[in-house]
């Protein structure tokens, strides 16, 4: 029975349900930022001469802001993706001075994660699509910088990952990242997002994602989620945890015969 026991052990290891790292993407999960977005890009868009409803950009919300500078360019039939992006990022850090507003029951979701966190056995991180400096300066002004044991950019640190189209999300690089330097694998990290993007980032890493859409990327794809939800509103800890736990059993292969 010995080869039997062994079985079983290697099995539970690799497949148990379990949580040992949650990871955050930051803009429209743990801060409203996205209406900020639209109209950092909306005026920049003006500037060359076009626009940008709130109703066209739900489809860009999510993704990198290289990408969609080459998106909205295309789009304009002018090659100025650079001063685009040059003249978005300064009307996005204007209407960050005064602080955006947390998103309230993920921020809270979290604070419980802190509260129980050496407990649970559980690192905590922020994996972000935006560049570091815009996600520290949001983090900050939620006064939760420090409760995180990773921040990662998907525009700063993947300079060890080359891909032809791209290393930010919706590639895995950034995911596969922070497991490596938390120490964790991927099917005892859940992965929290707002954007079809990031849901298949997270989902392509291999991780346990959760889908929490606001109000500008509703409308995404997110077949790849494990879970999808409109809000930690009205849910304690342990019901996220024990809800990740029974779909993380359901989702476990038959034990071998």
């Amino acid at each position: 029975m010995k080869w039997l026991w062994i079985l079983l052990v290697g099995y539970a290891g690799t497949c148990g349900a379990s949580v040992k790292a949650v990871l955050f993407d930051c803009d429209g999960t743990l801060v409203d930022s996205e209406p900020a977005h639209w109209i950092a890009w909306r005026r920049a868009m003006n500037d060359f001469g076009s626009d940008l409803t709130v109703d066209d950009y739900y489809a860009y919300a999510g993704k990198s802001a290289v990408t969609n500078a080459r998106l909205f360019a295309e789009r304009m039939g002018q090659d100025c993706a650079a001063p685009l992006l040059e003249k978005k990022r300064a009307y996005y850090e204007e209407l960050c001075q005064a602080g955006l507003p947390s998103i309230e029951p993920t921020i809270r979701f979290l604070h419980w994660l802190v509260a129980n966190k050496e407990s649970l056995g559980i690192k905590l991180g922020v994996c972000s699509a935006a560049k570091r400096v815009n996600i520290l300066e949001h983090l900050r002004h939620l006064e939760i910088d420090h409760l995180f044991d990773i921040i990662l950019s998907g525009q700063d640190d993947l300079g060890d990952y080359s891909d032809p189209e791209g290393v930010n999300k919706p590639k895995p690089y950034i995911y596969q990242h922070a497991m490596k330097l938390l120490q964790v694998l991927p099917h005892d990290t859940v992965v929290i997002e707002d954007s079809g993007p990031g849901v298949l980032a997270g989902a392509s890493a291999g991780c346990f994602t959760i889908a929490v859409p606001n109000a500008f990327t509703q409308q995404h794809d997110f077949r790849e989620a494990h879970w999808q939800l409109p809000s930690f509103e009205g849910m304690s800890g342990e019901d996220v945890l024990d809800r990740v736990h029974a779909l993380q059993t359901s989702r476990r292969p038959a034990p071998p015969s």
